[in-house]
Order: C-alpha cells, then sequence, then structure tokens
C-alpha cells in the first residue's frame, strides 16, 4: 500500500468535515427578512402635518382656558392694607438751589483765586508734652516683648528706658516698632521715629 501524500490526508479531511452539495440543495432554507426602514419626503410630511395640528389643538385649549380666567370676577380682602405707607418710606432730598447758588456767587471767575488761610488750631496737649523728649533708640531682646524705648529729655540732658504700657509724666508708650514708638495721652496718640 503506497503512503498517503500530505496533500490527500488534507483532501479527505475536508470531505469528511464538509457536507456535501447535493443536501444543501435538497434543503433551502427560508432567506431571513431584515427590516428595514425607509424615510420618504411624503411620510415627513405626514409626520410635520400631524405636529401642526397637535400644536393648534394645545394653543385652542391653552386660549380656552385663559379666556375662562378673564370671565371671572376677583375680590380683594378689605382689611388687607399696605405694611408702610408712603409717608413712613425715607425718600432721599436734594438740597434747595441757594445751595448750589451760594458755592456759584461766593467765586468771580473773572478775579484770580487768592487760596483762604485756614486759622492755626490749638497745638494738642500731647505735643506739647513731648516737644521737650527725643526718641534716641530702640532696643529688644529675642522677642518684641522685650522692646525697651529710650528717651532723652532735651532740656534736662536725662534719658528714660521705657516699656510698653509705662508713662512718663502722662504720656502712655503704647506700641514699639523697630523704627519708631506710638505715644498715648487721653484721646491724642503720635508717632515719634528715630
Amino acid at each position: 500500500m503506497a503512503k498517503e501524500s500530505a496533500e490527500e490526508k488534507l483532501l479527505k479531511m475536508m470531505q469528511k468535515t464538509a457536507p456535501s452539495v447535493a443536501a444543501k440543495s435538497s434543503a433551502p432554507v427560508p432567506p431571513k427578512k431584515k427590516f428595514k426602514f425607509t424615510f420618504s419626503v411624503g411620510f415627513l410630511n405626514i409626520l410635520l402635518f400631524l405636529g401642526i395640528i397637535g400644536c393648534i389643538i394645545a394653543l385652542s385649549l391653552e386660549l380656552r382656558n385663559g379666556f375662562a380666567l378673564l370671565n371671572q370676577s376677583v375680590e380683594f380682602p378689605r382689611e388687607a392694607k399696605t405694611a408702610v405707607s408712603l409717608s413712613d418710606i425715607a425718600l432721599p432730598s436734594t438740597p434747595r438751589v441757594e445751595y448750589y447758588l451760594r458755592d456759584i456767587n461766593g467765586r468771580n471767575i473773572f478775579k484770580p483765586y487768592v487760596p483762604k488761610v485756614a486759622k492755626k488750631a490749638a497745638i494738642p496737649v500731647l505735643q506739647q508734652l513731648m516737644s521737650k523728649y527725643k526718641l534716641v533708640g530702640i532696643a529688644w531682646l529675642d522677642v518684641p516683648e522685650t522692646a525697651t524705648v529710650m528717651i532723652e529729655n532735651t532740656q534736662k540732658n536725662t534719658t528714660f528706658f521705657l516699656k510698653a504700657g509705662e508713662q512718663l509724666e502722662g504720656v502712655t508708650v503704647k506700641t514699639i516698632y523697630t523704627d519708631r514708638a506710638v505715644f498715648s495721652h487721653e484721646n491724642e496718640e503720635t508717632t515719634i521715629k528715630l
């Protein structure tokens, strides 16, 4: 017996697995129908026409409901009044014409402008007290709470070392900065720089 070649083996295998053509032709398989949706201009016109009809119906129903509401009478309760009367509302008031005319008539545009000299104000008490003192230096250690100001009395040539909160002739050292100190006396405050 002759040996089979690889091609022959392959041919036999294909014949075993493949059904015969005669078997296929004997039992016809019905073809599958695919659903195909067609969209034509005529169908689109019908849809648009139905949409317009629906909109007209909805509009007519809304109009009928609106006219029914117009025919109803409305009654307001008699005891309900506004909470705030117009006299209680604070309206902004404008100055009278004389207010504006005073400024206009007070200045002659054909004469040169001479500014008014303000009267010298009285020197505050704190400045009078501090006039004889000069800030000589500021010293502190590692923390700001240890800051000390050195103030020299220029008339007596004496130096005072004060911390924040201490007083000199009624003047309190309020705050000490690296280059200045703030002093206060009653309602007044002043800053003296190095």
